[in-house]
């Protein structure tokens, strides 16, 4: 489970250790907004991009919201466990987001 920050901090201190396991450890993080932009850059709409080195799945997260359909490639379990999490959150948040305009 991902929650933000906000709602972390709001936390009793005995909780907060259950969400340490979740917590993004990949070096290279990319932010969602330099993803989306490289995913619009070879990719159209409904296409499907392939990314070798899933990492923590920003690939993934910028596919979903660009309306394109992804593959993830990762071979460290820890960060297959971080991309499948971040996937799973935003597509809920974002089917929510998509639901109210």
């Amino acid at each position: 489970m991902i929650i933000s920050k906000e709602k972390y901090n709001k936390l009793p201190e005995e909780y907060k250790k259950y969400f340490e396991e979740f917590k993004n450890r990949h070096p290279t993080v990319k932010s969602l907004g330099i993803m989306e932009y490289l995913v619009r850059l070879v990719t159209r709409k409904g296409g499907i991009v392939l990314d070798p080195f899933g990492g923590s799945g920003s690939t993934a997260l910028a596919c979903i919201k660009e309306g394109m359909n992804f593959i993830l490639i990762e071979r460290e379990e820890e960060y297959i466990k971080i991309a499948e999490s971040r996937i799973k959150h935003f597509q809920e948040e974002y089917k929510e987001v998509q639901s109210s305009l």
